[in-house]
């Protein structure tokens, strides 16, 4: 209606503005630019974007206790990766130690910009594990390849750890999202006598499909290895959600806390 020419949106709303244009399409030839941020962006939701709305979309990365730290350059997309760290943004990645990784190796994301906030009001704890030797510690794991690209590997407080493996929910989430009927996934990690955690996946699949729980996990399996493979597939009718639009894996995780027969119930997608 108004012809925009830039757009920017959570990547479960660019999910659902997807699905619309594909059921019921737009005019939207003004688009000149997408963009997504604030959760990880699939490959799938890129190649589809770029299909509906003849516009790539770009993945850009940032925290509200910042400034926008890394984004692609429109002129040297890369799917899959955050992009390049913004102007005026200093950016390491730093091992538990705070010691540069080598490039291609994953750490979390330190960050020094002139936007960086004092602290957290009244909590000088968290103040201290975020501001440290005058970097910003953002709680995000990533890698950097040599031409100063960064790729997005999960939150540390996220990273599910079965038999000692470290498995990023996004990485089993980026499985799901390739098969056709998968709408929404989220992947959360539950407690295991045995292994630590357990990787278990929820999805919420569109109107028209029904796929079985078995038919997910063996798609998922012939992408990921064996130990990244979700135990358990769990149809829910939309993922929970926070007032900004990002999926909330921890509702998820509190769900199984307070429903554990969810777990030895036979899963169907619609029931």
């Amino acid at each position: 209606r108004f012809r925009c020419t830039y757009a920017y949106a959570v990547p479960a709303l660019m999910n659902f503005i997807a699905e619309e244009q594909a059921r019921n399409p737009r005019d939207v030839g003004s688009l000149r630019t997408l963009i997504s941020g604030g959760d990880s962006v699939p490959a799938s939701l890129q190649e589809r974007v770029q299909r509906l709305f003849r516009t790539a979309l770009q993945e850009a990365y940032g925290m509200t206790e910042a400034v926008p730290l890394i984004a692609n350059p429109k002129s040297a997309i890369r799917q899959g990766s955050l992009g390049v760290a913004a102007p005026e943004v200093q950016v390491r990645i730093v091992d538990l130690n705070d010691r540069d990784v080598p490039d291609g190796e994953t750490g979390e994301i330190a960050v020094r910009t002139p936007g960086n906030c004092i602290g957290y009001w009244n909590d000088p704890i968290a103040t201290e594990a975020l501001l440290r030797n005058g970097w910003l510690h953002t709680g995000d794991l990533a890698s950097r390849d040599g031409d100063g690209y960064y790729a997005f590997k999960g939150r540390k407080k996220e990273i599910i750890i079965r038999g000692g493996s470290n498995i990023s929910p996004q990485e089993v989430e980026a499985a799901l999202y390739q098969h056709s009927s998968v709408l929404e996934a989220a992947v959360v990690g539950v407690s295991d006598p045995i292994l630590g955690e357990r990787v278990i996946a929820f999805v919420s699949v569109r109107p028209t499909d029904a796929p079985s729980e078995k038919e997910l996990i063996e798609f998922a399996r012939q992408r990921l290895a064996d130990y990244k493979t979700p135990e358990r597939v769990l149809f829910i009718p939309q993922l929970p959600k926070g007032l900004t639009g990002k999926v909330q894996r921890r509702a998820l995780k509190e769900m199984l806390l307070v429903q554990p027969d969810l777990l030895e119930k036979r899963s169907v997608a619609g029931v």
